[in-house]
C-alpha cells in the first residue's frame, strides 16, 4: 500500500505541467493592458477636451470647410448631422460683418435677417457683440441666454466666434 502511494506521488510530480496556462494568462493580460493603454492615449485627449476646446475646434473645422467648399455648400453641410458640424445642441452658424445671419441650421427662420438689434432676455445684443469681437480682435467668446434646440429651454450659452474674410463663424455650447 505504501509503495502504491509513493508511485502515485511520483507520477504526479513527474507528470508534465499544464500547457503554460500561467504564462499564457500573463501574456494575455499584458496584451490587454497594452491595448487599454493605447486606447487611453488615443481617446483621453478627446475625453478631456473642454466644451470651449470643442467649440473652437468646430469653428476652425467649419472655416476650413467654408474656404474649401464655398458658402452655399458649407451651409448645406453645416445643417447635415452626418457631416460632423452638429453635435447635440452644438452647431455652426455664420453671420456677415453687419450681423446679418447667413447660415443657422438650428433656426433657419432667422437666416437673412439683420440681427443687430436682437437681444437676449437680459437685453444683451449678442449678435452685435459677436461682430464687434470679430472686427476688433479676430476671435473671442460671447455669453448670452438663448433657447437650447435640444431641450427647448432658455439657457446660458457660450459661443466662440472667429472672423473668416467677411464672415463671423461661430459655435457654442449650453451651460
Amino acid at each position: 500500500m505504501r509503495v502504491k502511494r509513493l508511485n502515485t506521488l511520483l507520477e504526479k510530480s513527474h507528470s508534465p505541467p499544464q500547457p503554460h496556462r500561467s504564462i499564457t494568462m500573463t501574456i494575455q493580460k499584458r496584451l490587454a493592458l497594452a491595448t487599454l493603454a493605447a486606447a487611453g492615449a488615443i481617446f483621453a485627449p478627446a475625453a478631456l477636451a473642454t466644451p470651449e476646446d470643442s467649440a473652437q475646434q468646430l469653428v476652425r473645422k467649419a472655416i476650413s470647410h467654408l474656404k474649401a467648399s464655398g458658402l452655399q455648400q458649407a451651409c448645406a453641410d453645416f445643417g447635415d448631422p452626418a457631416k460632423g458640424y452638429m453635435a447635440g445642441a452644438s452647431y455652426v452658424f455664420i453671420q456677415d460683418m453687419h450681423a446679418k445671419m447667413v447660415c443657422n441650421p438650428s433656426n433657419p427662420r432667422i437666416v437673412g435677417k439683420d440681427l443687430t438689434e436682437l437681444k437676449d432676455v437680459d437685453g444683451f445684443a449678442f449678435s452685435r457683440d459677436m461682430t464687434r469681437i470679430a472686427k476688433a480682435s479676430g476671435s473671442g467668446w460671447v455669453e448670452y441666454k438663448w433657447v437650447n434646440p435640444a431641450t427647448g429651454k432658455l439657457q446660458q450659452k457660450k459661443s466662440y466666434v472667429e472672423r473668416s474674410d467677411d464672415y463671423v463663424v461661430g459655435a457654442g455650447f449650453y451651460k
